[in-house]
């Protein structure tokens, strides 16, 4: 940055902090000239000292912002919020329709007086960037009242997004939490991990922040997961924030990915080492699918009688399906190839999640017509969305309203809104993956077992590849029409004796014959 800017920057520092501390800043200048009058000294010194403290933050905040941030821009921030719910709370549940009129029966007549009823505010904390409230209802106040008016709170208080449940499950007491801050502001690379991870179920792969603090992941084993976002949405932080989680199991084959990717490979094929197969034509796409499938079929034939879910384990691994522009696949391509693609996903989706065969697809348009098996995937992330109608499509129906997801800024690449299985709403935003990242992240974890595209069925007369000890060897599917067979040739019919003679010819007696 340049003198002028920050010399600006210092300006622009000193006048918020000034407006901010108008109080401190006024005693300040009330006991400066009271000194300056007893010690006979300039009003200008005393002054000059005075700035020396904000000067000194100043510093400390362009030099150290981390630190800054920790001991006294956050704890400050925090303790307003505090004070200004706890000092207006009358007014801020009356703006968001929380009160009722009371009427004070004991004085008759025009002097009778009128009082509100207002929900109890019963705690305000307020740690990191958020605050959350504890409100008890007031008297014959429900709950679906309380959260009809959390909107108009968090609009009032100027909260970037908010949240509500029933606390500790009681039903009269209500628990917001409203964040104030955004802490997801600013891209944040993602770093190769270097530690053992786990594909059991239940275990969160971390893919980035959340808006309340904390990390933000994904279960992937046992799941299927939908990834819905308009282009520029940021899908690729979180395909290759999923791929990194479980790229340390996949050399001892725990994990193995195999990738669908129409777009000619750009987005895979930079990672090209880590998965066992990466199809990049329509053929090779429904291959994939139907090895997936015959996977599953033979587990699931494996597993009868002796558990119910897989787990993995070196040698027999969690299969993982990535799926890069999941509508070329199953809607934009030709009839019959999107038919097969959608019979083969469909059923993938049925019954592999239990079997340790499980899908992670990226879609651009979530519309029905366009992924028609989008109530299978058992867990969605909508990035930026174009409409409130996709992003219910995507979240369900009320996520526009708690989980606005086509509110999203462009200029936050890979932001996003989750729902968790309880219901609950959470602004997140996924790491950024940078090409040499993704390279190193190749060549640090290789995967052992590579397949080769190949035919799902042989025709006849056609040998047969046996299935390779790290799993079932594809077969290419034929791009062209099928040549027509030759057509056979019949013997053919004798000819029926030859006819009287041509027409004209008479009989004996000079008669043309009938």
């Amino acid at each position: 940055m340049s003198a002028v800017g920050r010399l600006g920057w210092f300006g622009r520092w000193l006048w918020l902090w000034l407006t901010g501390h108008r109080r401190i800043v006024a005693i300040w200048l009330v006991l400066a000239t009271v000194a300056s009058w007893v010690r006979g000294e300039s009003l200008m010194a005393w002054v000059a000292t005075g700035l020396a403290v904000p000067l000194a933050l100043a510093g400390w905040a362009w030099c150290l912002p981390a630190g800054y941030e920790r001991v006294v821009a956050g704890p400050s921030r925090r303790r307003r919020w505090r004070r200004h719910v706890r000092r207006n709370w009358t007014g801020l549940a009356e703006a968001c329709g929380w009160t009722r009129l009371l009427r004070d029966r004991s004085v008759v007549g025009s002097r009778q007086r009128s009082a509100q009823a207002v929900p109890r505010l019963r705690s305000v904390r307020a740690e990191g960037s958020t605050v959350t409230l504890v409100v008890r209802a007031r008297a014959g106040q429900t709950l679906d009242q309380l959260e009809a008016g959390v909107p108009g709170l968090a609009a009032t208080l100027d909260a970037l997004s908010w949240r509500c449940t029933a606390y500790r499950g009681s039903t009269s007491t209500l628990l917001v939490e409203l964040v104030m801050h955004d802490a997801l502001r600013g891209p944040r690379d993602g770093r190769v991990p270097l530690t053992p991870t786990s594909a059991e179920p239940g275990h969160l792969l971390p893919l980035g922040r959340r808006d309340v603090g904390g990390t933000w992941g994904l279960t992937v084993a046992g799941r299927h997961t939908l990834v819905a976002g308009c282009s520029g949405s940021g899908k690729g932080s979180v395909l290759w924030g999923l791929v990194a989680g479980l790229a340390p199991l996949v050399p001892s084959d725990t994990v193995r990915l195999w990738g669908i990717d129409l777009k000619h490979g750009v987005e895979l094929r930079m990672g090209r080492a880590l998965f066992a197969t990466v199809a990049d034509t329509g053929p090779d796409a429904l291959a994939v699918l139907a090895a997936l499938l015959d996977v599953a079929e033979r587990r699931g034939q494996a597993m009868a009688g002796q558990v119910r879910a897989h787990t993995p384990r070196p040698g027999d691994p969690l299969h993982v399906l990535v799926i890069d522009e999941l509508a070329d696949l199953v809607a934009y391509a030709d009839r019959e190839s999107r038919m097969e693609a959608a019979r083969l996903l469909a059923r993938l989706l049925t019954k592999g999640r239990a079997l340790g065969v499980v899908v992670a697809a990226f879609v651009q348009d979530p519309r029905k017509d366009v992924v028609t098996m989008r109530n299978l995937f058992t867990q969605r992330v909508a990035l930026r969305l174009l409409s409130d109608q996709e992003t219910a499509m995507v979240l369900g129906d009320g996520a526009a309203r708690t989980a606005p997801a086509h509110r999203i800024s462009p200029t936050a690449p890979g932001t996003a809104w989750v729902v968790d299985d309880e219901g609950n709403s959470d602004r997140v935003r996924a790491d950024y993956w940078p090409d040499p990242v993704i390279r190193e992240l190749a060549a640090r974890y290789p995967c052992r077992s590579q397949v080769v595209p190949s035919p799902p069925a042989p025709q006849d007369g056609d040998s047969v590849d046996e299935t390779p000890e790290d799993g079932p060897r594809l077969r290419s599917v034929p791009t062209g029409p099928p040549e027509r067979a030759p057509r056979p040739r019949r013997p053919r019919s004798p000819r029926a004796p030859r006819a009287r003679a041509a027409a004209g010819a008479t009989s004996a007696d000079g008669r043309r014959s009938e």
